[in-house]
Formats: structure tokens, sequence, C-alpha cells
């Protein structure tokens, strides 16, 4: 295989992976794994992001120790504290071997797999509803040959802002969260990409959120203003009328200050966004704020998105 990893599973993330059984000699047990994931800045992965292997083979040599425990129910006891129903049930040896061999055959899923004082853990669930299999081995080889996508959880991002907004009693401050999820879809045969976007506050004691689909976040930002209450506004550098896009191409979370221009046109912003010392001047992000803030108008020209997504329904 492309790929080979020694005697490291720290640089691996195992939660929800699928593992199945390929083959058991009485020594060494090999393992199917999908949705396995590998961290970023390893010699295998020098990518920005963590990455799902899209199938990986993972061999325990000399797989040895291994013990079988079956999930039991908890009940909620009069003192308010959950306890487990029943005697604590622990195979062990053999027995354990057969009733890991006969989950892997089902396949199961991986809640978490873990470094032990004495050997490793694993919790998951499959024949069980829930389980715990404790085990060592001599050494452990994962392989594979190509990823499939970033790691499910580099699909959601989630940000933090120092906000301002704008009310009847003055200015208030929050903060304002964004999160948006790149999760692939598949649609009439071909990978189309989904982003949804969610921009949110809290003021006065209730959250507002809005919601979008734009790469550039806009749309949900206007989307969050329209929830707000009336008379309350955002207050930043996406919504003030100096806030300009860029004519060639633009980043999320960034627009140029253009306050102590005028700009008529979109061909007005070229020499301010293509002049390496003029963008890095004027770059800010949308949650900036100065004294100079004034709102977007109809009747002043802002290249930028945020006013046409606001009047949209």
């Amino acid at each position: 295989m492309k790929f080979c990893v020694k005697n490291d599973l720290s640089i691996f993330e195992f939660h929800d992976s699928k593992f199945s059984f390929v083959s058991y000699d009485g020594t060494d047990l090999v393992v199917s794994a999908s949705m396995v994931n590998i961290h970023k800045d390893t010699p295998q992965n020098t990518s920005d992001h963590d990455l799902e292997i899209t199938s990986a083979q993972i061999t325990f040599k000399n797989f040895h120790s291994p013990t079988y425990e079956p999930g039991r129910v908890w009940e909620m006891g009069e003192d308010g504290k959950s306890y487990p129903v029943g005697p604590q049930v622990i195979f062990r040896e053999k027995d354990a071997i057969d009733r890991i061999l006969e989950e892997l055959q089902n396949e199961i899923t991986v809640f978490y797999f873990e470094k032990e004082d004495h050997g490793y853990s694993i919790g998951g669930c499959g024949i069980e509803p829930y389980f715990t299999m404790e085990f060592d081995f001599d050494h452990v080889i994962v392989c594979w040959d190509e990823y499939k996508e970033k790691a499910w959880y580099e699909l959601y991002r989630q940000y933090r802002y120092d906000a301002v907004l704008q009310t009847p009693n003055g200015d208030v401050a929050v903060k304002l969260w964004v999160g948006y999820d790149e999760e692939p879809l598949y649609d009439k045969e071909s990978l189309e990409q989904q982003l949804t976007v969610n921009v949110g506050c809290t003021f006065d004691d209730k959250d507002y959120w809005g919601h979008g689909s734009d790469y550039l976040w806009i749309d949900a930002f206007a989307d969050l203003q329209r929830q707000l209450p009336e008379g309350v506004f955002l207050k930043c550098c996406l919504t003030c009328k100096h806030g300009n896009l860029c004519p060639v191409g633009n980043d999320r979370n960034k627009v140029f200050c253009t306050k102590d221009v005028l700009i008529t046109q979109k061909s007005d912003l070229y020499f301010y966004t293509e002049d390496d010392g003029e963008r890095e001047k004027r770059s800010r992000q949308y949650c900036g704020l100065c004294e100079d803030y004034q709102p977007q108008t109809n009747d002043f020209y802002t290249y930028n998105d945020y006013l046409y997504e606001l009047k949209k329904s």
C-alpha cells in the first residue's frame, strides 16, 4: 500500500470509525477500517487539514491479553444518581477472542480507541448496543492507499468575534458566533458542494440566528439582521458604506475600507485591492468597527452584497 505507519496510533482519530474482520490466524489480527482520520502536518498528510482515509488495513501483531465486557443497563437511584443493573460480566482470553471476532465479523462502530496502563481499550457498539474490549499487541501497522475528503470535524468550523449592535439605548457589545458546514452532497450524479452558514448573537437574554448558504457568509449576516428586534442593527465593517468587497476575487470575512476615497463604480476599487500595500492597509474583518462607521444606504455606492441580501424575503 502507498502509506504505512508502524507503532504510532497518536496521529489518527478513530471516533465513529468502522472496524470489520479481515483475518485472524491465532496470533495476528487484521481488520479493515473506514472513516479513520489522520492528523495534518504528518509525513503522510502534509495538507492543512486532517483527512479521512478511504479505507485502511490495521494489523495487530501478536494480539494478546483480550477481555470483552458487554454494556449494562443503568437506572436512576433514589439519590438521583445512575447505577448499573445486574452483575458485571467480563470475558477473558478465548471467550473474549470469540466475542471480539464475532463483533468484527458483524462490523463495529468505534467510540474511542485509547492507550491504557496495560494495553489498549476500544469502546463501541455492534451486536451489543455497547461493549468494551481491552487487549495488547507487540506491534501495530496501519496501511492505506488514498484519502476521501477532509475529516468530518474539519467540515464544520466555528468562530467567535467581538461585535457591536446599535440600539435605541446606545451601542451594545456582543459576542457573535459564526459556524459553517461544508458537507458535500451528491445531486443528480454530480458532486455539489453545499455550504450551510449560521451566524448568531445573544441580545437582551435572547438568542438570534441568521442562516445562509453563501461562502462569503454575507447572506447569513443579512438574515441575522432580519431576525434582530426593530431598531437594533449590526454595526460593523460589513454593514458600513465604506466596506467594499474585492472586484477580482473575495475572501470570507474580509472587506476593504475606503473611507478616505470616493468609490462610484466597481473599477474604482482595482488599485486599492490589487496593490499589495493598499490591500494590506485597507483589509478589515466583517465585525471590525471604527469611529467613521456609517451604515450602507441605497444612494451611496458600496461594492458589497449586504444590502442586496438584506432585501431578500
